[in-house]
């Protein structure tokens, strides 16, 4: 990479922290489910978590989990290098390649961190989508570490939508968000083979996107205090 480029990538990374600790510190945000990651620390002290989420919700959910060991997987792209500079200046740690290949060398490398203490996380329909279809690269990665896997989404009130292709959202400033975990961890066999993975894989799309659905509802839903008390439709709707 050439040295002009690498200082606007690095730099921008800079440029999104600032922008989007402005913008985020604005915004009041509401946590459900909660505990059910306040009990697994509790009761696994010194152990890591793994969390799944939608590529089009990453922004939040690096400056949500800001400043802690954390661990996420950026491509070998350009367009990955941007990320990996914008999640490092909110003190991510951030493995390159990808979670495609099966026991890839960027997975064992994401293992040994987590093993040391590093929570884990991946937007799981990463790098090119298709939008809100997980790769199993999240199964592979709690099946090699033993750890289990959140669920966690977001949405907010008022925000800008992005026309990549997932269509990121951004909160405006002083806008609401809403926080919500899964009710349960999935936790992936050591021995689980191809067709369990598999099965893993699609519950944990219809989970991330049942959440997707309670929480882009959540603040226009009549009477309804808690994104849990939305009843989703089947099949569930998505964005776009």
């Amino acid at each position: 990479m050439k040295r002009w480029k690498y200082l606007l990538i690095y730099f921008s990374g800079w440029a999104f922290r600032i922008f989007s600790t402005l913008m985020l510190s604005t915004c009041r945000v509401s946590i459900f489910g909660s505990e059910i990651e306040a009990r697994y620390f509790e009761q696994n002290p010194g152990k890591s978590l793994l969390y799944a989420g939608w590529h089009s919700r990453v922004i939040f959910g690096v400056y949500y989990y800001r400043n802690i060991p954390f661990v996420g997987m950026a491509s070998t792209s350009d367009d990955g290098e941007i990320a990996a500079q914008g999640a490092r200046r909110f003190g991510w740690r951030v493995v390159r390649g990808s979670s495609s290949r099966r026991g890839g060398q960027a997975l064992r490398e994401m293992v040994s961190l987590i093993n040391k203490g590093y929570r884990g996380g991946l937007v799981v329909d990463a790098p090119r989508g298709p939008a809100h279809v997980s790769k199993l690269g999240i199964i592979y990665l709690a099946r090699l570490s033993g750890i289990p896997l959140l669920a966690a989404m977001w949405s907010a009130d008022r925000y800008w939508r992005l026309g990549s292709w997932d269509r990121t959202i951004i909160p405006k400033p002083f806008s609401r968000i809403v926080v919500l975990y899964s009710d349960y961890l999935i936790q992936v066999p050591s021995d689980a083979g191809r067709e369990e993975c598999e099965k893993l894989r699609q519950e944990l799309d219809d989970v991330l996107n049942k959440m997707m659905f309670q929480t882009d509802n959540f603040f226009t839903a009549p009477g309804i205090s808690d994104p849990r008390q939305i009843k989703v439709p089947d099949p569930v709707p998505v964005p776009f």
